[in-house]
């Protein structure tokens, strides 16, 4: 009943979201999707994004698809099956991942996940921020859906880092551990929707006009998409979902970011 009830917030709370910024977003998505209520039937369901180097095998991938479509009301993009014959590749995988139904994205991180075009354009394009408010209004505010990486390396194998992977939530594969692909599903869920509800309540945040207000937790990489962060000579405030960040993230967000104060929404409160 918690699986089910959380895809059903997820899913009304991500239909309610004000529309993006329709100067920020492709032409799909500006429309947006709402849903009058919880039980809006009409409403598209909420889709996870599945990013994966076939080149290293598809299990993980197959089966939490498989898993997505026995147990759960979600839907999945999966490359073999979601991308028609002779259509643009890249423009299908854009449309998808910036598509306002994809809550999150699912990177499966094997060997020669790093090493493949599509994989990293898939997670640098889901990674970037998008403006909820319109263009000049204040403060603005921004938006990022969650990523949950599964770390499917083999025993022993060797690959690099990721950038765009940033502070995500990280889940050790195994072909035989039980009930994983519902661990990992349950788990990206709910951080889609906690990344649902922070939008919705940095939206009741009385802050100055100066102030960025983000539905994630700031880190360098995603921070660099926000001109008016990216700006040395703007003096601006990033204010953050939570009670705070721990003194060595500040220490490292002001060595990037001099000219910003960074407040978490407790602080931000009146």
């Amino acid at each position: 009943m918690l699986k089910q009830l959380t895809e059903a917030l997820c899913r009304h709370l991500l239909g309610t979201t004000l529309p993006i910024n329709p100067a920020a977003t492709a032409p799909s998505e500006a429309a947006g999707f709402q849903a009058s209520s919880i039980g809006d039937s009409a409403s598209p369901k909420v889709s996870l994004f599945l990013s994966h180097a076939k080149a290293d095998g598809t299990t993980p991938a197959r089966r939490i698809r498989d898993y997505i479509y026995s147990q759960t009301q979600l839907a999945a993009f999966y490359d073999e099956n979601d991308i028609p014959f002779g259509s643009a590749f890249s423009r299908v995988l854009e449309s998808s991942l910036r598509s306002s139904q994809t809550a999150a994205l699912i990177a499966v991180r094997s060997a020669r996940y790093a090493s493949r075009p599509w994989c990293r354009r898939e997670l640098s394009l889901f990674r970037r921020p998008r403006r909820e408010s319109n263009e000049g209004e204040l403060p603005e505010r921004w938006r990022l859906q969650p990523m949950l990486v599964v770390d499917a390396l083999e025993p022993g194998a060797r690959t690099v880092g990721i950038p765009e992977m940033g502070n995500a939530t990280l889940i050790r594969w195994s072909d035989d551990a039980p009930d994983l692909e519902e661990q990992i599903v349950t788990t990206v869920l709910r951080d889609a929707l906690l990344a649902a509800f922070h939008s919705s309540l940095g939206r009741s945040l009385a802050s100055a006009p100066d102030s960025v207000i983000l539905n994630w937790l700031p880190d360098p990489t995603t921070l660099l998409h926000i001109p008016v962060v990216r700006d040395a000579s703007i003096e601006a405030t990033v204010v953050y979902p939570g009670r705070g960040l721990s003194g060595l993230e500040l220490d490292t967000l002001a060595e990037y970011f001099p000219q910003v104060t960074f407040r978490s929404f407790d602080q931000a409160k009146p």
